[in-house]
């Protein structure tokens, strides 16, 4: 089974993905680490294609956190199960800035990001609190859109909450390891 968390940057997709993994032990690419340990040129846009590409050729059964709505199609064509986490923009901006505000105490990246990566209060990280302020509006449409695409609605699971998160988990559970 192949299993795609997808949702606004701090909807909680890389921690659902740990646990999910905990649960079901299945390999989990964290996009945002293959990505932020690169240097975004357009060569790099392909390695980063070519990682998933291959991630999914070598694994039967996995977990991809991550949107990156310019390789999401690859993702959604060959995703059996879609966890599409949806949390108001006002948690998703308070845990962006809250997991910001931890890096900078402790310095320590969260193991989903890549080591090197770093954090700084500028214009370029006020850009990303808008982006993810305006992800419903902006970005939830067009992710709808490439579900919709590849034909894919119904392999869409909605979380919203611990109830829904728990429900999901408990469900995956009971169907892939028989407990």
């Amino acid at each position: 089974m192949k299993i795609i968390l997808i949702g606004s940057s701090g909807a909680g997709k890389s921690t659902f993905s740990r646990e999910l993994a905990n649960l079901v032990n299945f390999p989990v690419l964290h996009l945002d680490k293959i990505w932020h340990s690169m240097d975004y040129s357009e060569k790099a846009e392909k390695k980063f294609r070519q990682v998933q590409e291959n991630f999914l050729a070598e694994h039967e059964n996995c977990i991809i956190d991550g949107n990156y709505r310019g390789t999401l199609g690859l993702r959604v064509a060959q995703a059996d199960l879609i966890i599409w986490l949806k949390i108001s923009r006002w948690r998703a901006v308070g845990r962006v800035f809250r997991r910001s505000l931890k890096w900078h105490w402790s310095r320590k990246n969260r193991p989903d990001m890549a080591e090197d990566f770093t954090e700084k209060f500028d214009k370029e990280y006020w850009e990303f609190i808008k982006f993810v302020w305006n992800f419903p509006k902006f970005n939830e449409p067009k992710i709808s859109e490439i579900i919709q695409q590849f034909d894919k609605v119904h392999q869409v699971v909605i979380v919203k909450n611990q109830k829904d998160k728990k429900k999901v988990l408990s469900n995956l559970q009971r169907d892939l390891i028989g407990l």
